[in-house]
């Protein structure tokens, strides 16, 4: 009772909200009372209610969608970025996964994608942009790249199938992971606007290099994850 007695209001509000969550007082992927109502049976005040639901945020057990509220973390759904499995295959067995493109388009490469690949600037690639979802839930946002000189008719081979299934069976190409970057971010700009997050939530950055074998860069994919979202499991054995 003497260290409740000095807890702050806030810390008092996380102990009973995580409590609550522990004991399945909300479903996953329900939505939380309001604010307003919480604050009530909490006693506390606004303020104080927002550090706790922050740091519940930051520990993974629930996430905000921008003017909808307070929604309880579902499964993360279990990665293994070393793999160059699809996201609908790696999802297989773990719960339901769907995905959209919103942008397909060839572009010029610019003075940093073209050092990047090691190409000429003005260099065609392929550029794909969009989003991931499971059970309904929107968790990340791709922004890949796909190198045209290595295969130039990639664009029309690819009509929304999986990156790597288009380089195997149409260019014989088994991509090679040669550089992985993943670090915390905030979300901002438009990755936060597709994944309904507010300005500033906790994410994830991944970037994958791959190459096809022979030390030509074919595809850089970038990717900007929920951060309550996502389990990174590595299995280097099977990469061996």
């Amino acid at each position: 009772m003497a260290q409740e007695n000095k807890m702050t209001s806030a810390s008092l509000a996380k102990l009973v909200l995580k409590k609550a969550l522990q004991d399945g007082r909300w479903k996953a992927g329900e939505k939380l009372p309001a604010e307003r109502e919480l604050c009530d049976k909490l006693e506390v005040k606004r303020m104080s209610l927002r550090q706790a639901l922050l740091a519940l945020e930051n520990e993974g057990a629930i996430f905000r969608i921008d003017r909808k509220g307070w929604f309880v973390s579902q499964a993360r759904f279990v990665y293994d970025p070393l793999g160059h499995v699809s996201f609908m295959k790696a999802a297989r067995g773990q719960g339901e996964a769907s995905w959209a493109d919103l942008e397909q388009q060839v572009i010029e490469a610019d003075a940093d994608q073209a050092a990047e690949f090691g190409i000429p600037v003005g260099s065609p690639l392929l550029r794909v942009y969009g989003w991931g979802a499971f059970n309904g839930h929107k968790i990340f946002v791709h922004d890949v790249l796909i190198n045209c000189l290595a295969a130039p008719s990639y664009p029309e081979k690819l009509a929304g199938g999986s990156f790597t299934k288009v380089w195997e069976q149409e260019f014989d190409i088994q991509p090679q992971l040669a550089d992985l970057i993943i670090r915390p971010v905030r979300l901002e700009g438009q990755p936060q606007h597709l994944l309904g997050c507010t300005s500033g939530a906790p994410g994830l950055y991944l970037k994958r290099v791959k190459t096809d074998g022979n030390q030509q860069i074919i595809q850089i994919d970038r990717e900007f994850w929920r951060f309550e979202a996502l389990e990174l499991r590595f299995t280097p054995e099977k990469h061996t």
